[in-house]
């Protein structure tokens, strides 16, 4: 018994974390704090040099790495699935273009302010979304083919295009709403210290605002 708790000790040191029971398995209503001794080890989409992004493998490798939080972006599907993904297209991280039956699929929309043509994922079902492969040559190619981009949560839940502003979804209102189930957020820089021409201007009341509703910002 004294060897066990010496091992459980040392493996907490190192690790750096305490040992938490998996977020799955507490109640919805528990939120525990988050560290404020070290920085955060984020993984983007995953462990995405290893294995293709915003997988389910990708992201079962980051937490064997002992990450802390994975970065990820959510998009739907034509059937209103909500599914990982982080570009606006599949070209890149999919294998859509080898696969002739979906070549009228490829449109040209208007994203942000410019034309971006390739296939998108909302012009697909969940079942024609298709495999996963790594973004750049230079990358392990072992892991293509991967399953389908990882789906998030219920999958049974439609979405509805709300059309909200970056001011609208970073406003009190909408931190007053999230804050019953998220603990932080990671905002693009620029909204917290603005830039114009090469020269960072005045900062924003972002951190102090979503502080005050008791959400981390990282």
């Amino acid at each position: 018994m004294i060897l066990l708790v010496i091992w459980l000790s040392l493996l907490t040191l190192c690790a750096g974390r305490p040992l938490y029971s998996l977020p799955g398995k507490e109640p919805h209503t528990v939120k525990l704090p988050l560290q404020t001794s070290r920085p955060y080890n984020i993984a983007h989409r995953g462990s995405n040099g290893e294995i293709p992004e915003e997988t389910a493998a990708s992201y079962l490798r980051a937490i064997e790495e002992g990450t802390d939080f994975i970065e990820t972006d959510i998009l739907s599907s034509k059937d209103g699935v909500l599914i990982c993904f982080h570009d606006v297209i599949l070209d890149e991280t999919t294998n859509v273009a080898t696969h002739k039956e979906f070549a009228d699929r490829e449109k040209t929309y208007e994203v942000q302010g410019f034309n971006v043509t390739g296939f998108f994922p909302f012009d697909f079902t969940l079942k024609e979304l298709i495999r996963t492969k790594q973004r750049y040559a230079f990358r392990d190619q072992q892991y293509n083919d991967s399953p389908k981009v990882l789906l998030i949560d219920d999958i049974t839940m439609p979405t509805q295009d709300t059309n909200q502003t970056y001011a609208e979804i970073t406003s009190d209102a909408y931190f007053n709403y999230i804050k019953q189930y998220v603990v932080g957020i990671g905002p693009w820089k620029d909204t917290i210290v603005p830039v114009n021409n090469n020269y960072m201007l005045a900062p924003t009341d972002l951190v102090k605002r979503a502080h005050a509703h008791n959400l981390q910002v990282m």
